[in-house]
């Protein structure tokens, strides 16, 4: 007899079969074919699915000075409501996290009010000696200015100095000068650079939201095993005609041309990540020109819609939204696999609905996909065993632990 029983579609070795999953101390005990018991059993419906909770390995979830951006416990609540159990949370905050005493701010701060489990990052610009006092879970580099305006002047060197993986918003900080609409030459020669030296120091690094056929063609042709990368749903489903006619898809890097879209897509089976780069920022400071687009509600969505157009399988989405991250980034209690945490959730691939962004969690009230109708919803959110999200409702209060990672 487990604590929980879930019933229901399941994927099992690589295949969607009808089964079991036994639950106990918030770990998978089990997965069965056959019937097992439960003190408590969750059975799914018509149309429905038990996929594991995303790991989404790029957000901002602002807080410290930007509350009226958004906060830890209103970005993690949208977390939950998307169907995501980890986020990766950024450091490109206000203030930055740098120095020793921020990051222990940061750590007290999720430890308190995060509702999904996390990860803890650190910021490199020039400070390695502060960097070497912390032990974060991932780092993260800026090659040129993004939200923030803090950039790194020798990547290289504070690349050598990160002691686990690096994620790098590669765009070149002197091509951006020189082109502020930011082409696709500033992303490429910034993803050139990061590979000559990932090549050289053979350290593990993240390339952030590739946006362009450039910059994708040239981290496939390298094949550096240590380098793996993320794509957004953004660069995935918009362009820059969308922007033209709504410049509040202001994001850096840009939206690109159909042609950059459709080589993602194209290559969609090789891009090992899916994450959202959710930026929330207010309508008066979007209006401004701030850069950024939230993501955290709509991105299982808009792939689940995917799937229906079959753009894309379910076990791509599950292998690039949840066990590819947890692999690359070394988390030793996240996957799919007895012994690891249960985060899961329960997903109608064929309910429709519409996105109506003030029924979102996130401060940031306003979508892309604002009246866009989706095939494919989120209907639980189970977390180290608890339920927390049912029918867009949050149930209970923060209860989100850091990730562990493997020591390497």
């Amino acid at each position: 007899m487990y604590e929980t029983v879930i019933k229901g579609k399941l994927i099992l070795s690589g295949r969607v079969l009808d089964g079991y999953i036994g639950i106990e101390d918030g770990k998978i005990a089990r997965f069965s074919k056959g019937e097992i018991k439960g003190e408590n059993c969750i059975k799914t419906k018509s149309h429905e699915i038990v996929l594991p909770g995303m790991i989404d390995v790029h957000v901002h979830l602002r807080d410290f000075g930007q509350k009226s951006k958004e906060t830890v416990e209103s970005g993690t609540k949208a977390a939950l409501h998307g169907g995501i159990t980890t986020v990766f949370d950024m450091p490109n905050t206000m203030p930055p996290i740098m120095d020793l005493d921020t990051f222990k701010a940061r750590e007290n701060l999720m430890k308190r009010k995060s509702y999904v489990d996390y990860a803890l990052s650190f910021l490199i610009a020039g400070n390695c000696e502060e960097a070497q006092k912390i032990n974060p879970d991932f780092y993260k580099i800026f090659m040129g200015a993004s939200t923030g305006g803090i950039y790194s002047k020798n990547f290289e060197e504070d690349y050598k100095c990160a002691k686990r993986i690096v994620s790098v918003h590669a765009e070149d900080h002197e091509l951006i000068q020189k082109f502020p609409e930011r082409p696709n030459v500033v992303e490429f020669r910034a993803i050139e650079r990061a590979l000559k030296i990932a090549e050289s120091t053979k350290k593990p690094l993240n390339i952030c939201h590739v946006s362009t056929k450039e910059g994708l063609n040239s981290i496939l042709k390298k094949n550096l095993p240590w380098v793996s990368f993320e794509v957004t749903p953004h660069h995935l489903f918009l362009t820059r005609k969308d922007y033209i006619h709504n410049n509040m898809l202001k994001v850096y890097p840009p939206l690109r041309s159909k042609s950059d879209r459709d080589f993602l897509w194209s290559n969609i089976a090789k891009i090992p990540i899916i994450a959202s780069d959710h930026a929330p920022h207010t309508i008066e400071d979007k209006e401004n020109g701030s850069a950024g687009i939230p993501g955290l509600e709509t991105e299982l969505a808009l792939l689940f819609d995917a799937y229906n157009k079959g753009l894309i399988s379910i076990f791509q989405i599950v292998e690039k939204t949840s066990l590819n991250p947890a692999k690359i980034f070394g988390i030793k209690n996240k996957g799919l696999e007895v012994g690891k945490d249960a985060d899961l959730i329960i997903v109608n691939l064929k309910e429709e609905w519409k996105v109506k962004p003030e029924d979102f969690y996130t401060k940031a009230k306003w979508s892309p996909w604002e009246d866009k109708k989706l095939k494919g919803k989120v209907k639980m959110t189970i977390l180290r065993g608890k339920l927390v999200m049912e029918d867009n409702e949050i149930i209970g209060k923060p209860g989100g632990e850091r990730i562990e990672i493997e020591k390497g």
